[in-house]
């Protein structure tokens, strides 16, 4: 074949390291430039298309797009971290990865439901510390999750894979508050649990009286910005846990501070905080807490999901790149 009928590579920047076989999976598709080759630093100017994890593309780096960018393609859901309108406005398609990393997240949801509910971390502190904690200590006895009421905020693939796993190991009942839910996902959680523990609500205060445990699925977008504060957090049962694996915002931090202090809720499970990764300069208090986990957003932070949304990723460019991109966001 001469040079001139070479196909044409579409040059593909991945602003996120991959691991081997992901290049060499999607060096057959594209030209693709990693972070560490010598001209990554000109992704802005170069790429037909950019593939980002929790990177950010701010308004300054879209106005040095180049003509050629019709791409970028986001590992995950969540574009809070890029200047989705900017990007839009150039022309540039966005599209995510909906679903394959949802039951990663939704296994961190549950991990810190079931550790905040006995007491976990709180009580390995204590003998970490030197003390001697028996079973009758203060805080030493946690509550059963079998037959308790979850609310669930964010319907989509993530959430739904969450009420299937509380609902097949505990029977769970699940208040669930979702205005933009899909009518296919709507079926899917009516196939999935019976008429009495499924309880759809059109406000989100709706649930909070209810329910045992709160766990958050949102993007964070204006209409999500502190969804859950004070108000909310005010009327939940005291022995209630909240888990946000969603984003940082959703749950207005200073609110859940004052919360956990004054005892409206017994602990919190936190994922996702406005300011990541968490630490002691930004949250002291809220990180200090005894009864609460912090996590530096690490939901999708497993080795084949990683691996296997990055292909998911390549996927939806060469699909793209063909004429029919998919997954498009347009919030």
């Amino acid at each position: 074949m001469s040079p001139a009928a070479v196909p044409h590579k579409p040059r593909v920047f991945s602003l996120y390291p991959l691991e081997p076989s992901v290049i060499e999976y999607g060096s057959q598709f594209f030209d693709l430039t990693v972070p560490g080759d010598p001209d990554w630093k000109n992704w802005r100017e170069e790429a037909e298309a950019v593939m980002v994890r929790s990177n950010v593309i701010d308004a300054d780096d879209v106005a040095k797009f180049g003509p050629g960018l019709k791409f970028v393609g986001k590992h995950g859901v969540g574009i809070d971290q890029l200047a989705a309108k900017e990007i839009r406005s150039k022309g540039v398609i966005i599209m995510n990865t909906a679903g394959v990393n949802a039951t990663a997240v939704a296994e961190l949801a549950l991990a810190l439901t079931m550790t905040l509910a006995r007491n976990i971390p709180a009580i390995d502190r204590r003998i970490r510390s030197g003390a001697t904690v028996d079973k009758n200590a203060e805080g030493a006895v946690g509550i059963q999750l079998t037959g308790r009421t979850f609310g669930i905020v964010g319907g989509g693939n993530i959430g739904y894979t969450l009420g299937k796993m509380l609902y097949g190991a505990f029977g769970a009942q699940i208040y669930l508050y979702d205005p933009v839910l899909s009518p296919t996902m709507a079926q899917k959680w009516a196939d999935l649990l019976p008429s009495s523990k499924l309880i759809r609500v059109d406000n989100v205060d709706d649930m909070m009286p209810h329910i045992d445990v709160l766990s958050l699925h949102v993007p964070l977008i204006e209409s999500t910005r502190g969804i859950i504060g004070e108000k909310q957090l005010k009327a939940m049962k005291p022995t209630a846990i909240v888990v946000n694996t969603a984003r940082g915002g959703v749950v207005d931090e200073a609110a859940l501070l004052k919360a956990l202090k004054e005892k409206w809720i017994s602990a919190a499970g936190i994922d996702a905080y406005a300011i990541e990764p968490p630490h002691v300069d930004n949250y002291s208090e809220l990180i200090a807490q005894e009864r609460v986990v912090s996590l530096p957003h690490i939901g999708a932070a497993s080795l084949d999901v990683i691996r296997i949304t990055a292909i998911a990723v390549l996927d939806h460019l060469k699909d793209a790149f063909a004429g029919n991109p998919r997954d498009i966001v347009t919030v």
